[in-house]
C-alpha cells in the first residue's frame, strides 16, 4: 500500500483511462486509419505510465522537508519507504518508461518522438529538484505535462500516417483533441496554483519561492480566480458554440465542468483556510475527471451530428475558427 501512495497509484490510473478513452472512445468509432496496433498503445500508455510514475517518486524524494508541514501524515519517503530504496525506484521506473519510449518511437522510424518521453522525464525531475522553487515555471511545467498525457496519443496515432488518407478527418480530430489537451492545461495550472496556497507553510520553511510566498495566499488565490472565469468563459463558448447540437454532452459539460468552475472561482475569492483550499483542489481534480468522460460524447456528437448525415455545415461549426477550415469547402 506504502509502494502504492509513493507512485500516486490513482492519479496513474486516470491515465491510463483518459488516453484509453481518447483511443477507444474517440478514434474507434471513426472509420480511419491509425498508427498503432493495440500492442503499440500499450506500449505509449505504458512509457507515459512509468514516466508520469518516476516524477510523482523523485517528487515526494526532494519534497520530504516541505512534506513534513505540509502532508505529515500521508508521507512515504523517510517513513514506511527508506529514501535510497525511492531513488532506485525512481531511477527504475523512469528508465523503463523512456525505454519503452525509445522502442516505440525506433519502430515507427521517429526518433524525434523519443524526446516527448525522455524530455518529459527531465522536465519532471527539473520540476522536482529545482523549477518547483520558481513563481510560476513549477506550476505551468506540470500543467504541460498533463496536457501532453493527452495530446501524445493524436500525436501517435494520428501524424506518422502519410497524408491524403482520411487527412481531413483526422486534422479535425487531432485539432479537436488539442482544444481539450488546452482545456485540461488550463484546470491543472488553477489547480496547482491552489494547492500552491495550501502547501504554503511547508514551501516556506523548504525555502520555495512560490506564487502565495511572493505575493501572499489571499492574492494568490484571487488571481487563481480570475484564471478559474477566462477558463470557465473559454469552455463556456466552446461548448455553446460547437456542440450544442447534442444537448446530453452540454448538459455534462455545464454541470460537470462549467457550473463547477463558477463555484470554485467564487469561493477562491473568500478563501482563507487550509481545509478551503484542499477541498477546491479536490473539486477541480473532479472537474478534470468529468472533462475526460466527456470525450466519447463528444466523438458522437461529431459522428452523429455531422459525418454520418453529411452535414459540411454543423461541421463547419463544431472545428475550432481558429484553424484553417478551407479543406472543408471541398466537401460541400
Amino acid at each position: 500500500m506504502n509502494y502504492l501512495r509513493l507512485i500516486r497509484f490513482p492519479n496513474l490510473i486516470i491515465i491510463i483511462a483518459t488516453q484509453c478513452i481518447i483511443m477507444f472512445g474517440f478514434f474507434k468509432p471513426y472509420t480511419i486509419e491509425l498508427t498503432l496496433s493495440i500492442l503499440g498503445f500499450i506500449f505509449l500508455v505504458t512509457a507515459t505510465t512509468f514516466i508520469a510514475a518516476g516524477g510523482y517518486i523523485i517528487n515526494d524524494i526532494i519534497d520530504v522537508t516541505a512534506d513534513k508541514i505540509n502532508k505529515p501524515k500521508r508521507r512515504t519517503v523517510g517513513v514506511s519507504i527508506d529514501p535510497k530504496r525511492a531513488k532506485l525506484l525512481y531511477y527504475l521506473f523512469t528508465f523503463i518508461g523512456i525505454g519503452f519510449g525509445f522502442t516505440l518511437a525506433a519502430v515507427l522510424s521517429t526518433p524525434l518522438y523519443f524526446l516527448l518521453f525522455a524530455g518529459t522525464a527531465f522536465g519532471l525531475y527539473m520540476y522536482s529538484r529545482f523549477l518547483r522553487k520558481i513563481v510560476l515555471v513549477g506550476n505551468v511545467l506540470v500543467s504541460f505535462t498533463i496536457a501532453i498525457a493527452i495530446a501524445i496519443v493524436p500525436i501517435f496515432e494520428l501524424l506518422p500516417i502519410d497524408p491524403g488518407y482520411d487527412d481531413d478527418l483526422k486534422r479535425l480530430l487531432l485539432d479537436i483533441i488539442l482544444d481539450i489537451s488546452i482545456a485540461a492545461f488550463l484546470i491543472n495550472l488553477i489547480r496547482e496554483i491552489v494547492k500552491d496556497v495550501e502547501d504554503i507553510q511547508g514551501d516556506y520553511v523548504a525555502r520555495y519561492r512560490t506564487l502565495p510566498i511572493i505575493l501572499g495566499a489571499q492574492r494568490t488565490a484571487r488571481i487563481a480566480s480570475v484564471l478559474s472565469l477566462i477558463t470557465l468563459t473559454l469552455i463556456s463558448w466552446y461548448t455553446f458554440t460547437f456542440l450544442y447540437d447534442h444537448k446530453i454532452t452540454v448538459g455534462i459539460l455545464f454541470f460537470g465542468v462549467i457550473a463547477p468552475l463558477g463555484y470554485v472561482a467564487t469561493q477562491l475569492w473568500e478563501a482563507n483556510k487550509k481545509s478551503e483550499f484542499t477541498r477546491l483542489s479536490f473539486i477541480l481534480k473532479i472537474i478534470m475527471l468529468v472533462g475526460i468522460i466527456a470525450i466519447p460524447l463528444i466523438s458522437y456528437t461529431l459522428e452523429k451530428c455531422c459525418l454520418n448525415d453529411y452535414n459540411i455545415e454543423t461541421l463547419y461549426l463544431l472545428l475550432d475558427p481558429l484553424v484553417d477550415n478551407s479543406f472543408l469547402k471541398n466537401l460541400a
